[in-house]
């Protein structure tokens, strides 16, 4: 696995990428090898995918790459590519370059990828159709759609037997993709100090928004997903997408939960913080929450069952409840009674990579069919053992739900409940603290507290360097 470096100036690590890559692209063929080879196919044909447009509207959404494509290569912003490979030879990219004054054409190939396959520009889209003319009796195609290759019949498309087994591998990452993470982690972390400053000077969501982009240093279509801005109360819908523009009185700011990521060459991060705008028990729930968050990462395990550790976090959640006279109960009847799920409905985590919630979470072997969910835990995303080379998210949190709350009300354990104090919690929403972890063989790599203290030393370090003003300079 990858060894933790030392930040240069530039906050990357002193790693050469195109090393990394050169790994990475041998271990890409490999398993797309052995996974081809077993599903009986030659020939792969991997689509970046095509620009959409909105009924009756001639401007596009905004393009996103298929994910298996960018897998191969670092090419986000470029629709109608293909990965043409067939097992024995070097991969072939079609690479798509029309000639176009409307929009800016992609630049020439260039960068340490491009060693790695052969590369033949098309300036049209039937060019691209020409070049990946030919035998298709073994092929296969995965991809958004297949008008790049009109005549494969659709069985051959994202056949799913081979897909799976991709996905499953997905999960292991290469050394470049672990890289990609941390520098990921790192740009939102940026955005993440931002967001904070913004809120505690009494921003509005759009502000801490933008604030966050700022310190991202990206635009909004390059996040990998939308960002959660959610100041008091919104913070109880899961996946807030709001972005409120009244600027409200201190006295009516309680806390901001933000979900907010960055992308790098194609890898996501997926961090989770949470604020209180001022000191009181928000503030030492908060506290608490993000001691248990800890606890959790400390107890990631080569081995153990992912859905075990989901379990874990509503023990340790149930505790807080308990802590905090929220619910009066003891721990272990809260979970066997599900009242936990009340607060806590989703699942602690997931995959991450080269998407936000990334696949084969209920793969639990190359060639299997896919685990059924636990009905306990419908919205759990990952239920594997945890092995190294894994990349994975652990959020644990508190919500106070209207809806959740209104049937435990009416439910028969509804006057074990301290309804006066989660009254008086409805203000804040709710709480969670999600970090990027990579599994190695011998520790638990935390990708985003990592980044967190890396930004804090730098900025240590440039504080250092500063000339005070009132010093005379000879």
């Amino acid at each position: 696995m990858t060894p933790v470096h030392k930040n240069d100036d530039m906050g990357e690590r002193l790693m050469a990428l195109s090393n990394l890559y050169e790994q990475h692209i041998e271990e890409i063929i490999q398993r797309h090898t052995r996974a081809m080879e077993f599903h009986g196919y030659r020939r792969l044909v991997v689509y970046s995918g095509a620009l959409k447009l909105p009924f009756l509207d001639d401007n596009h959404y905004t393009f996103k790459v298929n994910p298996h494509f960018k897998h191969w290569v670092p090419l986000l912003e470029h629709p109608q590519c293909a990965i043409d490979f067939r097992i024995g030879e070097k991969p072939r990219l079609i690479y798509f370059q029309p000639e176009d004054y409307w929009h800016k054409p992609p630049a020439d190939p260039e960068g340490y990828w491009t060693a790695a396959f052969d590369i033949e520009l098309a300036t049209s889209f039937e060019d691209v159709v020409r070049a990946l003319d030919g035998d298709i009796s073994g092929c296969a195609l995965i991809g958004d759609e297949s008008s790049c290759l009109p005549s494969l019949p659709k069985s051959q498309v994202n056949p799913q037997g081979l897909i799976d087994e991709l996905h499953y591998h997905r999960a292991f990452k290469t050394d470049y993709e672990a890289e990609c993470l941390r520098r990921a982690n790192r740009r939102s972390a940026a955005g993440h100090l931002e967001a904070e400053t913004a809120f505690l000077a009494g921003g509005t969501e759009l502000d801490i928004h933008h604030a966050y982009l700022r310190g991202a240093g990206v635009l909004e279509a390059e996040l990998p997903y939308a960002n959660i801005v959610a100041v008091n109360e919104h913070s109880s819908v899961l996946h807030y997408h709001g972005a409120d523009r009244t600027r409200m009185s201190p006295a009516d700011v309680h806390s901001l939960v933000i979900d907010a990521g960055a992308d790098y060459l194609g890898y996501a991060s997926d961090i989770t913080r949470s604020y209180a705008f001022r000191r009181g028990e928000y503030a030492e729930l908060l506290g608490t929450l993000d001691a248990a968050q800890q606890t959790l990462v400390s107890e990631v395990t080569i081995g153990q069952k992912f859905s075990d550790l989901h379990w874990r976090a509503h023990a340790l959640i149930a505790g807080i409840l308990q802590d905090f006279d929220f619910v009066m109960m003891s721990p272990k009847d809260m979970v066997s009674e599900g009242i936990t799920q009340v607060f806590f409905p989703c699942g602690l985590g997931h995959f991450i990579g080269l998407q936000v919630h990334d696949v084969g979470g209920y793969l639990m072997a190359p060639r299997e069919r896919p685990q059924l969910r636990d009905p306990r835990a419908p919205y759990l995303r990952l239920a594997r053992r945890v092995e190294a080379g894994q990349a994975l998210t652990i959020e644990p949190g508190i919500y106070f739900m209207d809806m959740l709350l209104r049937e435990l009300s009416r439910s028969k354990h509804s006057y074990k409940v301290n309804w006066d104090k989660i009254d008086a919690f409805k203000k804040y929403g709710g709480v969670r603290v999600e970090d990027c972890i990579l599994v190695h063989q011998n520790r638990v790599e935390n990708q985003s507290r990592d980044a967190f203290a890396a930004l804090a030393a730098n900025a240590a370090d440039a504080s250092r360097l500063v000339v005070n003003p009132t010093d005379t300079i000879l």
